[in-house]
């Protein structure tokens, strides 16, 4: 399955009529930007760990990277999040149409932003500035060569 295909999806649910296709919309929206990062990441050389901790690992990790762009979509990503865990677990708030939208567009641009980094120089400047950051602050290494 491409990742992608969440994305098409949480656009089609967000020009939905009812609650349950906004807040999946938001859901489904998340887990195409997600695992756009996870697949980044791993491309990369590092093993993301499986489970909820995934979730952290990557926001941290491209918020950390040395890149403008990349880190914005770690914190757009991380952001995201919030408003998957709202729209999943905290059913007394209201998801409309425009905030499901509204996080369709926020996907989108992660995705881009994600993509672009895949290209060089950016793509070895972003993994060696993860490596460092995983080495200095997290004591913790993840990375193998790919």
């Amino acid at each position: 399955m491409n990742e992608r295909d969440f994305l098409k999806l949480a656009a089609v649910l967000a020009g939905g009529s009812t609650k349950a296709e906004w807040r999946t919309s938001v859901s489904r929206a998340y887990y195409a930007a997600f695992h756009v990062a996870r697949r980044l990441l791993e491309d990369l050389g590092f093993t993301v760990p499986r489970a909820d901790r995934a979730h952290t690992y990557l926001s941290f990790r491209l918020q950390n990277c040395g890149n403008l762009l990349v880190g914005e979509a770690g914190a757009d990503l991380h952001a995201l999040r919030q408003y998957r865990n709202q729209a999943d677990y905290d059913l007394h708030l209201n998801v409309s149409r425009s905030v499901a939208a509204a996080q369709v567009l926020v996907a989108e641009e992660i995705i881009q932003k994600l993509d672009a980094a895949r290209t060089e120089p950016t793509r070895t400047q972003i993994t060696d500035a993860m490596r460092i950051y995983e080495r200095t602050v997290l004591g913790v290494v993840t990375w193998q060569k790919p």
